[in-house]
C-alpha cells in the first residue's frame, strides 16, 4: 500500500489548501456519475475553517474517505473466481479505478486506496480515495483540528489514542473504532465507533470528539500527570511523527501544560 503522501503521478504538483474544497468538488462532479462521493479527511478536511496563513500551506495530495458498501452496491464488482485471494473488498476498489479511468481520469489503484490524477487549471494534483467501511463515522477520526503552529500531526493523534485506548483495556482502531482488549491483546466486543462516544469512554463522561480532536486537545483533557506520563509514551514509540516546532507552537513540552490551558482557551480547544 502506498502512504499517504507518496507521489503516485509524476506530474502532479501540490496545491494551496484554500483551494481543496474547490479541487474536492471537482473530483465529486466525477464521482456522482458514479453515484458516489469523497468525504474530506485530514488536513484539508475543512478548508473553510483554516485560517489565511493555513490556507496558504501547500498539500501535497487531497485526502478522502468513499464508503466501500455504496462502491459494492452502485458498481456491482464481480471477484475473479479464477484468483483464492480475491475478494469483493479488493473488487470494488479495482472496479472504481477502472470506472473513474473510464470517466477519462488517469487512476492507479493501491491496497484499500484509489489514487487519481485530477487537473485543475494549468496543473494536475494527485486526489487519494481511500476506500473502507463506515465512512460517516469513520471520516470524523481523521478530521483533525491543529492547532495552529503544533508540531504534531494527525498520525501523531492516531498512535496517541490507541496508547490510551490500551492503557484503559481497549484496543483502537482508526478504521473500526474502539473494542474490548482481549487477554491475548486481541480485539474483542466493538464497544463504541462514534466518535464522541469514543471520546466519553477514553476521557470522561462529559467528553464530546472536540476532546480527542488532537494531541494537544487529548493533554488538555487529561489530568497533568497523566498528560505527561501518556506524552512520554507515545514519543518513545517508533511511529511517532512530529514536524520542527515554530515560533507559534503551542504546547512543545510536557511541562507547558499550564501555558496551553491559556492558550487553548484563545484557540477555541
Amino acid at each position: 500500500m502506498a502512504e499517504k503522501g507518496s507521489r503516485i503521478f509524476p506530474d502532479t504538483v501540490p496545491f494551496k489548501k484554500k483551494h481543496a474544497g474547490k479541487l474536492r468538488d471537482k473530483m465529486n462532479k466525477f464521482l456522482v456519475q458514479l453515484g458516489l462521493e469523497a468525504v474530506g479527511v485530514g488536513s484539508t478536511a475543512h478548508p473553510e475553517n483554516l485560517s489565511p496563513e493555513e490556507g496558504e500551506e501547500l498539500a501535497s495530495d487531497l485526502d478522502n474517505m468513499i464508503d466501500l458498501d455504496d462502491i459494492i452496491r452502485e458498481l456491482k464488482p464481480q471477484v475473479n473466481p479464477n484468483d483464492k485471494k480475491d475478494t469483493i473488498e479488493k473488487a470494488a476498489r479495482r472496479t472504481l479505478a477502472a470506472q473513474i479511468t473510464e470517466l477519462g481520469l488517469e487512476t492507479s489503484q493501491t491496497g484499500i486506496n484509489v489514487f487519481v490524477r485530477l487537473p485543475y487549471g494549468p496543473n494536475a494534483h494527485q486526489v487519494d480515495l481511500e476506500c473502507v467501511r463506515k465512512v460517516a463515522k469513520v471520516s470524523k477520526y481523521h478530521q483533525h483540528r491543529i492547532p495552529r503552529g503544533s508540531p504534531y500531526k494527525g498520525v501523531s493523534k492516531q498512535l496517541m489514542l490507541a496508547i490510551l485506548a490500551k492503557q484503559k483495556g481497549y484496543v483502537y482502531s482508526a478504521w473500526e473504532g474502539l473494542y474490548v482488549r482481549t487477554p491475548d491483546n486481541k480485539k474483542g466486543e466493538l464497544v463504541a465507533d462514534e466518535w464522541d462516544d469514543i471520546a466519553r469512554i477514553l476521557i470522561g463522561a462529559s467528553a464530546t470528539g472536540e476532546n480527542i480532536s488532537s494531541v494537544e486537545a487529548i493533554m488538555q483533557s487529561l489530568p497533568a500527570d497523566q498528560a505527561q506520563e501518556l506524552l512520554a509514551r507515545s514519543k518513545e514509540d517508533k511511529n511517532w511523527v512530529e514536524r520542527k516546532p515554530t515560533a507559534e507552537s503551542v504546547f512543545s513540552k510536557p511541562s507547558d501544560l499550564d501555558w496551553f490551558k491559556n492558550i487553548s482557551q484563545k484557540i477555541g480547544l
